[in-house]
């Protein structure tokens, strides 16, 4: 997703775009829709277009994610000024920053040397080494790429599982299983404790910024996120390891000799690691303690706001002026390294909110509110149910990011129509939903990854990810009916 690449699209995927291609043409030229009605239709079919493409990837998806800013302009659903400041606003560069800082951590292999020394110290025992992979997976990906912390891990489950003598037998492979599982559910869950730490966090502050003009603060996310997280960590683990798969407990003292073998040979910290942690610390601590910077310089009438954007940015540049070392004059950041950059989500996410601008300008959001008011049957503990698991269930069939931009600001629509004043209820909770993604390969290149290893069947990825699904949808209600309207 880093390189802005254009593939030959397969017979399939173009036969797949084709309704939303033919919704377009008829909501914009043949649908007998009053003069009065002309955009709202048109925006229709933009969207059902566009959804369309991102489904079925006939063309890449940042290329398809500027279909909205051109057509709408086109058809004069919104202005241009409108439309750039869906591109370029202060969420992008939030995105822009955090993929800087993320990037600096994976080129001076930091994030390995953190693995090794947390999975040192998981002892010998199957449950207690399955338990470390996960939990070292998880904190890893609250703040750099899941894909890229799957990657990093998959090699050590490999070496773990290489190491082990009896491999057929019963006990051994539910440890195998368990442990490539618990990368990809690791890298998954992690992903929802910060805003940085998966694309659809940061895609929903944007909303709220956009379409609520209201406020999300790093803090308060993670005040939410990183308990949901842990315990969501810890009943997967123990689903897996206790009731699925049934991990037994032995002694593996090859694995754990192995394990402080890798940490041994990290050797010391380099300066690039020690200056690629001081700045990615202080960046992190300012994006978590901002709000309460924030007060405290409001009440000495300091007119100055550490915003969460601004940091972002200004650590990020600043990757590009230190040194790696004294004896260098290479920085930590050079030019080269922005084609690691994933600037297709970051058109992605430019392309969702102009096309929810779009939508908003011309009332469809507040008719699909209406709409489902119509279908509300009174339950709203049902209700809340049923979207949270709608949402977990389709990221299973679609990129998450492109889920969350689409169902998030109708997720707000649904808010408003059955009565939640507290659109953070369903908003938040929607949103960790398309993260939870346990039941297929496609789902999320975490669950690619750890299945391209040939360690794990897909039924036992599918009966397992079914089970932690439901789970999830328990716990994210839980938080919806119990949290969050203490919180917000």
């Amino acid at each position: 997703m880093s390189k802005l690449s254009i593939t030959v699209p397969t017979k399939t995927q173009i036969l797949a775009s084709l309704p939303g291609v033919l919704a377009y043409v008829f909501f914009a030229f043949l649908h007998p829709h009053p003069a009065s009605d002309n955009t709202f239709y048109i925006s229709i079919g933009i969207a059902v277009c566009v959804v369309n493409l991102w489904i079925a990837e006939p063309v890449p998806i940042w290329l398809s994610s500027l279909i909205p800013f051109v057509a709408l302009q086109a058809h004069g659903v919104i202005d241009i000024k409108t439309a750039l400041s869906a591109y370029f606003n202060t969420t992008i560069l939030l995105f822009l920053g955090g993929f800087l800082l993320a990037y600096s951590v994976e080129k001076w292999h930091l994030h390995k040397r953190i693995a090794f020394k947390l999975l040192a110290l998981t002892g010998d025992n199957p449950r207690g080494i399955v338990w470390g992979m996960m939990l070292t997976t998880c904190l890893i990906s609250m703040w750099i790429s899941n894909t890229a912390t799957a990657i990093m891990m998959l090699p050590v489950a490999i070496s773990i599982t290489k190491m082990i003598k009896d491999q057929e037998s019963a006990t051994n492979k539910a440890f195998f299983t368990c442990l490539m599982l618990g990368i990809a559910y690791g890298a998954n869950i992690g992903g929802v404790a910060t805003i940085v730490g998966t694309p659809p966090n940061i895609v929903y502050k944007g909303y709220v910024n956009d379409l609520l003009h209201m406020e999300l603060s790093f803090l308060k996310w993670m005040i939410i996120g990183v308990p949901l997280s842990l315990v969501m960590l810890w009943l997967s683990y123990l689903l897996m390891t206790r009731v699925i798969f049934k991990v037994r407990k032995t002694s593996l003292p090859e694995v754990a000799h192995m394990l402080d073998n890798q940490a041994e040979q990290l050797g010391k910290m380099k300066t690039s690691e020690k200056r690629t942690l001081i700045i990615f610390s202080i960046a992190a601590a300012l994006w978590v303690f901002g709000e309460p910077i924030n007060n405290l310089l409001k009440s000495y009438n300091i007119a100055f706001k550490l915003d969460e954007y601004k940091v972002a940015i200004i650590f990020g540049l600043l990757l590009f002026f230190i040194p790696k070392d004294n004896s260098s004059r290479e920085k930590l950041l050079v030019p080269g390294d922005l084609k690691h950059i994933s600037w297709s989500i970051l058109l992605l996410f430019g392309g969702g909110i102009c096309l929810a601008k779009g939508l908003e300008a011309t009332g469809v959001i507040k008719a699909m509110g209406e709409l489902i008011k119509n279908s509300y049957n009174g339950n709203i503990d049902l209700y809340i149910l049923i979207v949270i698991a709608t949402a977990l269930f389709l990221t299973e069939m679609m990129s998450n990011v492109a889920l969350a931009q689409i169902y998030i600001p109708v997720v707000f629509a649904i808010s408003s129509s059955v009565g939640l004043s507290n659109p953070h209820i369903l908003g938040i909770t929607v949103t960790i939903a398309t993260s939870f993604d346990f039941m297929f390969p496609i789902g999320t290149p975490p669950n690619a990854v750890v299945f391209s290893s040939g360690k794990i069947k897909m039924k036992d990825m599918a009966f397992a990810g079914f089970l932690i699904n439901i789970v999830g949808i328990l716990l994210l209600w839980a938080v919806a009916k119990f949290v969050i309207p203490y919180l917000f």
